[in-house]
Order: structure tokens, then sequence, then C-alpha cells
């Protein structure tokens, strides 16, 4: 099999431009990228299918059955036809702005500092675990409470705290945009997502699977990406629904064993 440092997934719905730009802006050396299609239309296939083919990375068609189906798909594909150090799960509206493997440790799922373009930093997406936050979130959402925005400000705000005090150090969960597993700990954890959550809290799910597994969450702030934050969220039509859904399953995945 051919063997790279790093492998990328990268999963894609409808928005092409941010696909183009992801490659413009690849500087990784011996690097393979795997673009996963979750299907919209035949136009779409075709652009992202073409894009893929002119920057030298696989393309993967897939049913539109959520971002952790995709994700793991494109896993899955990696696993069955290389050999690699790491992969990353990116986002395709990602700039990569310092990443070497050198920083990297063999031992951990790295999160780096993911920055949007207002410099508000997404990392650690939770420095720890809470099961009261995490029970009273699903309460309210639930019962489609107003009171729910107090769920992210106080998650944000324990960001902050924790970035007053740390540039690194093991948390409890990284931003899905874009994370960092080795080959061995992605074998461990496989399939890294389930799948029965179509969007929304699969952040959660891979810190629950880690800590099941005894694999630590590791931020570090020298690796550095910056992340639009224009990505398919903005195109769905029903999220209240597919958040309480995929919230319920995470719910009765983890809190009710």
């Amino acid at each position: 099999m051919p063997f790279f440092d790093f492998v990328f997934v990268v999963l894609v719905y409808r928005n092409t431009q941010d696909l183009k730009d992801f490659f413009s802006s690849l500087n990784i050396p011996n690097s393979k990228v795997v673009v996963v299609n979750s299907f919209y239309n035949d136009e779409t296939k075709s652009e992202f299918e073409q894009i893929a083919i002119d920057n030298g990375a696989d393309f993967l068609n897939v049913e539109n059955k959520g971002y952790g189906y995709g994700n793991n798909r494109g896993c899955e594909h990696a696993l069955n036809n290389y050999q690699f150090r790491y992969l990353i799960i990116s986002n395709a509206d990602i700039e990569i702005q310092n990443l070497s493997v050198s920083q990297l440790s063999d031992n951990q799922i790295t999160a780096p500092d993911i920055i949007t373009l207002k410099n508000k930093k997404q990392n650690p997406y939770l420095p720890f675990l809470s099961k009261c936050y995490e029970r009273t979130k699903y309460f309210l959402i639930k019962r489609r409470s107003r009171l729910t925005i107090f769920c992210w400000i106080f998650s944000r705000l324990i960001r902050e705290i924790y970035l007053l005090f740390h540039k690194r150090g093991y948390v409890f969960a990284a931003h899905g945009a874009f994370f960092i597993l080795p080959y061995h700990i992605l074998k461990t954890l496989y399939p890294l997502y389930n799948e029965k959550m179509f969007l929304f809290v699969e952040e959660e799910h891979v810190a629950m699977l880690a800590r099941e597994k005894g694999i630590k969450i590791y931020y570090d702030s020298s690796i550095v990406v910056k992340h639009k934050e224009d990505g398919s969220v903005s195109f769905l039509n029903n999220e209240n629904e597919i958040q309480l859904q995929s919230y319920t399953e995470f719910n009765n995945t983890w809190f009710k064993k």
C-alpha cells in the first residue's frame, strides 16, 4: 500500500468553492486527500469529482446520510487503501497555517488551534466532561426551550477561562472541523461516528468513544488552522428536528448505559 504522513478525509456537500479554496491553500508534503461527497445533485457531484481529480485526490460519492456516515466512509477508504501516520478529519472550509509531523504524538488525538475569521478560538471544544451539563442541554433541546442558548454561552465561557491559563493540555472534546488521529488510534476507534446522528453532537460522541477506550485528546495551540465557518448547516431546512434526533441518540448511547 502507498504510505503517507497524512491522509485527509474531507466531507463536502453542495459548496464547491470551499473545496477549491482548500486545495489552493494545502501545502502539506507526503499527504493524500480523500474527498467524500454527500450527494446533492449530479451537477455538484461532477464538479466535486473534477476538483478532486485535478488535485490528485481520491473521490467517493455517497448517499447523504449525514456527517458521521460520510466521514466513516472516508476513514474506511483510507484504512483499506493506504498506510499512514495520521488521519485528519477536516472541513473543506479550512486553511492550514501551521502543521508538521514533528508537532504530533502517536499516543493521542490532537486538537489544534482553530481560529475563525472573526479571530475567535474554537478549541478546546469542551475542556472537560460534565454529565450534568450534557443532560441539561438535552433536556432543554427536547423542550425546544430558548434557554438552550445559555448552554452555548456556558461552554464558550468555560473555553475562554481555560484559554486564559492553557496553551496546550488534555481536554475532553476537540472541535470537529479539524482534528488529527494516529493510524492505530483510528483503527481502535473505527467506526469513529455513530451514523444515527445525522448532524450535531459528533464532537461529544468522539470524545466519549475515546474516553471509553482510554485515549486522550490533546489541545495544542502551536498547530493552527483557520476556519471560515460557511459550511453546510446553513442549507438545512429542518435543523431543529435533526438536532433533537442527534442529541437523543447521543443521550441514549452514553447516558443510559
